[in-house]
């Protein structure tokens, strides 16, 4: 039986992010994500090194839509003195996080729970940072809205929200383009012409940065983009402590 498309949609009865729920579908997500591992630790060592603070401070990370930890990982390389709080609805992809999470031990905690409805669910105190990757796109359009208002909500005076995650190109031909370039790198056939591909609750990125304003962050910046992959986010008014 041939393994379901980690990057398939949810069917739209289905809440966002729960197909994540299928133990195939994330093995066949962590085997793809694991050939990628060179390319993903750039934009990840990049991410945590955006965040404000000195290297050794104790700050509190949130990981939203976290999988198996490769985001709240990066983080802590970068922050031995950090801990982090990785919210996750998915059990099969906490299991594989917890194996690969061993180094961190006493560091973090998987919550398990959703931001299905843009919302994040509660948790007690606040954050220097919140990040995210390939996790948030599964929302629609208002629920980004609502979900960036709330984390934005949840930063520490000088945090930072960073997003790690994928948008839509800005015109059809673009798009096609696009996906043409990732289908020869990845040594496939050119996608079909009306093909659009697996995600269709995707924005330009002009839109998110849009969002991120009316969240009330501040410095708000793509900060990195490779075709349809960028790593947006943006800062809480206020001091850094340590700085």
């Amino acid at each position: 039986m041939s393994q379901p498309d980690p990057f398939t949609p949810p069917s739209h009865e289905e809440r966002p992010g729960h197909h994540w729920k299928e133990p195939e579908r994330v093995q066949a997500y962590v085997e793809r994500m694991d050939a990628r591992a060179a390319e993903r630790g750039d934009q990840l060592r990049l991410l945590a090194r955006l965040i404000p603070f000195p290297a050794d401070a104790a700050i509190r990370v949130l990981d939203v839509g976290a999988g198996y930890g490769a985001v709240a990982a990066a983080v802590l390389d970068a922050f031995p003195n950090a801990t982090a709080v990785l919210l996750d609805v998915s059990q099969p992809m906490m299991e594989v996080g917890r194996e690969r999470m061993a180094p961190y031990a006493g560091r973090y905690a998987y919550v398990e729970g959703d931001f299905a409805d843009g919302r994040l669910p509660d948790l007690p105190g606040r954050f220097h940072a919140v990040v995210s990757s390939l996790a948030i796109h599964h929302l629609p359009p208002a629920g980004k809205q609502t979900l960036y208002r709330d984390i934005a909500a949840r930063l520490e005076p000088g945090g930072c929200f960073l997003n790690l995650d994928l948008v839509a190109a800005p015109s059809p031909q673009l798009e096609a383009r696009y996906r043409a370039v990732a289908a020869a790198e990845r040594g496939e056939p050119p996608p079909a012409p009306a093909d659009r591909g697996h995600h269709t609750e995707l924005q330009p990125l002009a839109q998110h940065l849009r969002w991120l304003h009316e969240a009330g962050l501040t410095d708000v910046d793509c900060f990195w983009k490779r075709l349809s992959m960028a790593l947006v986010g943006g800062y809480a008014p206020g001091p850094v402590p340590g700085r």
